[in-house]
């Protein structure tokens, strides 16, 4: 018995090997007869690791028309309805043309598969020879629930911090709080990334560059690196230009948060600025904006700014980043070859204190007395607070009988970045021989030290200070 047995099961055993064999014969065979005719594409991209970094780049030269393969896994909320290119996700690639910046290629929810948890995106493109740069970014990310969505923004600066926290709240119990995202989040990371194959032709033809391409003739590059921040580089010019300028900048309503502008530095007037009218959508989220103009300036000394506000920079985007993020600031170039030696970078101008009153608090009146010994300009900076056509925060300048020589007017303010009340006096004036008072008085609420809203991009300064013109 227990022999038939012994050869009942190496029937069995042999019989599952056969099938076994049959299995694997069907699966590798036609790799294995048209081997030859596979060819594995090589990679010429590979953007990952997305746990400490928000946005990852790699330029690429094609040196003549060719057709890439992309593969990218990212992520976004799952949509109760047709999937639209109009629904950014939280973490997606795209490719720019480095020469032109515009968008040739973009995930979203049209060209993207859901693969569970992630959207993928599985494409043939045919380039155009030129340059161009690959770009993959996650600023955060989201969950469904039934009809319920939760999204929070992933901040690597304080990611430390909040791993140690432990779920808590309502939302713990079904995994939507700030916590427990995060966990999740941190699951999915490694996962996300962009590569780009070369079905034909050779990689080594393929030169690849760190992003952003540099431009012909760049004579200043403003890059808004982080929150709060504030870039000043002064320029000459010896004849009149022509300038190039690409800004890219935050905005919403009517007003710029993150922008910046030109002064001409003798008048303090503004001759070129980042407004909401003039710039247009720069990709990513809403608020992404982006300013492309040429501009002539004559001969003489000026300044360029950038400002951010206190969210949304390079630093941390809390929203999906505009298209260009590695050229978030303010860039000047130079077109023609021949201006290139009439332009050059400089030291900004040195104004001599004749009196000052800055980093003042909230309920003070405050005042300091100045002589001119001849007629003179002088210049006058001053930051406070105005709401509707009012100043809130008052700066001015009275003579020997009490007589308001200069007064901040709002209607002559500017926008001192922060909240909208935050105002700016920049002008240069005329005053004859005497003896004056400068003043400055604020009410009870928002001012230096004590901020009730968003603080000006020039806090120490609050106040006003007057200058001597050379």
């Amino acid at each position: 018995m227990s022999s038939f047995l012994m050869s009942e099961a190496n029937a069995l055993v042999r019989t599952l090997q056969a099938v076994a064999a049959f299995i694997l014969f069907t699966v590798f065979a036609p790799m294995v007869l048209h081997g030859a005719e596979v060819k594995p594409e090589p990679r010429i991209v590979s953007l990952k690791g997305f746990e400490a970094v928000e946005v990852r780049s790699q330029g690429f030269t094609l040196p003549r028309p060719m057709k890439i393969h992309v593969y990218a896994k990212g992520g976004g909320l799952r949509r109760f309805g047709h999937n639209t290119g109009d629904n950014p996700l939280f973490a997606y690639g795209w490719i720019l043309n480095a020469a032109t910046r515009e968008v040739v290629w973009q995930m979203d929810g049209s060209n993207t598969k859901r693969d569970w948890d992630y959207r993928v995106a599985d494409q043939y493109l045919d380039l155009p020879a030129g340059s161009y740069e690959a770009t993959f970014a996650n600023h955060g990310f989201g969950q469904s629930l039934f009809l319920a969505q939760w999204t929070r923004n992933i901040d690597r600066r304080t990611l430390p911090a909040e791993q140690a926290e432990r779920p808590r709240g309502f939302l713990a119990a079904f995994g939507a709080d700030k916590t427990s995202l995060l966990r999740h989040w941190r699951e999915q990371v490694g996962n996300y990334g962009l590569e780009i194959y070369l079905p034909g032709g050779n990689p080594s033809d393929v030169p690849v560059f760190e992003a952003p391409l540099r431009w012909k003739n760049i004579l200043v590059s403003l890059a808004a690196t982080t929150d709060n921040g504030h870039w000043v580089q002064a320029f000459h010019v010896r004849k009149p230009v022509t300038l190039h300028l690409y800004a890219e900048g935050e905005g919403s309503g009517r007003r710029m948060h993150d922008y910046g502008w030109i002064t001409a530095a003798h008048t303090r007037a503004r001759v070129w600025e980042m407004t909401m009218d003039k710039s247009q959508f720069a990709g990513g989220a809403q608020k992404n904006r982006r300013q492309v103009e040429t501009i002539q300036l004559p001969a003489g000394d000026y300044e360029a700014t950038f400002i951010t506000d206190d969210s949304h920079s390079p630093a941390d985007w809390n929203a999906p980043p505009p298209c260009d993020p590695r050229l978030y600031g303010l860039t000047i170039a130079v077109p023609s070859n021949a201006d290139l030696a009439a332009v050059s970078l400089a030291t900004p101008l040195t104004w001599p204190v004749l009196a000052e009153l800055v980093r003042v608090g909230n309920n003070q009146d405050r005042s300091q007395p100045f002589t001119l010994p001849s007629a003179q300009s002088v210049r006058i900076y001053a930051i406070a607070e105005g709401s509707g056509d009012e100043m809130a925060d008052e700066a001015w300048i009275e003579d020997a009988s009490g007589k308001h020589v200069w007064v901040m007017d709002r209607s002559r303010s500017q926008h001192a970045g922060g909240a909208t009340k935050n105002r700016l006096a920049d002008e240069v004036i005329s005053l004859p021989k005497g003896t004056y008072t400068l003043r400055f008085k604020t009410d009870d609420s928002h001012a230096y030290g004590h901020w009730n809203s968003g603080a000006p991009w020039d806090p120490e300064h609050y106040g006003v200070t007057v200058y001597a013109v050379k």
